[in-house]
């Protein structure tokens, strides 16, 4: 499925681009700077789904929460209507375990937050709607630095004993995603641009290897399984206006006079 999402995503970045070359030959680009915030909506049609991991009477539940991601969007003009847009972005997916004890009534839940740094290189292409009204579709690939593992444990307040926890290690430093996005965007002079769009960003492997773990005294059982990475997002973006260039007064030049 995120295959063919992504897909149709560059088949209509193809199309735009073929689109904004015909209506922009030769006219003047622009470069923009802003910040953008991303809530990552658990959608699993695109983004990761829940999944269960079992080990003998010992089952996790592991689900995408909501989560976010914010930084800097920078565009670097081609064409009026051809971009290539970078920045740098914090991101934190954030994600339910749901443990349970199958021989008992044993059960509890909690939450981890994973942690990385993106720089994306996408090519952007807007479609003019009117004077100010434009839609963007974009598609590329980031670069992803993720500093540390994930860790996190819970004792249900009923049995004192008893233990849960989660482990999540990820693959490797860096790892690179499939980016791509729809959007709209309102343009004025004096306050900047906005942006609302839809966003998808598909990993090219796995990127958290996780362990669930329940203890009791020194009685213990593990159960493994892989997170994905992939999220789907909502993107509200600002750019800031643009410098005003002073107009350029042209003086005619009338007979000389002596």
């Amino acid at each position: 499925m995120n295959i063919k999402i992504l897909g149709i995503t560059f088949l209509l970045l193809f199309i735009g681009t073929t689109t904004a070359f015909s209506q922009s030959h030769r006219q003047r680009a622009k470069n923009y700077f802003g910040v953008q915030f991303k809530p990552l909506i658990p959608l699993g049609m695109v983004g990761d789904k829940p999944f269960t991991i079992r080990s003998d009477n010992f089952e996790s539940e592991i689900s995408p929460i909501f989560g976010y991601s914010y930084g800097a969007a920078i565009r670097v003009g081609i064409t009026e209507l051809l971009s290539i847009e970078t920045g740098l972005n914090y991101t934190k997916r954030n994600y339910r375990a749901d443990y349970h004890v199958l021989d008992s009534n044993l059960r509890a839940t909690d939450d981890v937050g994973y942690v990385s740094f993106d720089i994306p290189l996408n090519l952007l292409v807007y479609v003019k709607l009117g004077n100010q009204m434009y839609m963007n579709v974009s598609g590329g690939a980031s670069m992803n630095f993720n500093p540390s593992n994930v860790r996190t444990h819970i004792t249900p307040d009923k049995f004192k004993k008893d233990v849960f926890i989660l482990e999540g290690r990820r693959y490797r430093f860096f790892d690179f995603h499939a980016n791509a996005e729809v959007g709209f965007e309102y343009r004025t002079e004096r306050s900047g641009a906005f942006y609302l769009g839809m966003a998808g960003r598909v990993p090219f492997g796995k990127v958290l290897r996780i362990a669930t773990e329940y203890r009791y005294d020194t009685h213990s059982q593990v159960a493994y399984g892989d997170i994905t990475g992939a999220t789907f997002a909502l993107n509200i973006k600002y750019f800031f206006p643009l410098a005003s260039t002073s107009n350029r007064t042209h003086t005619q030049r009338g007979p000389i006079e002596f």
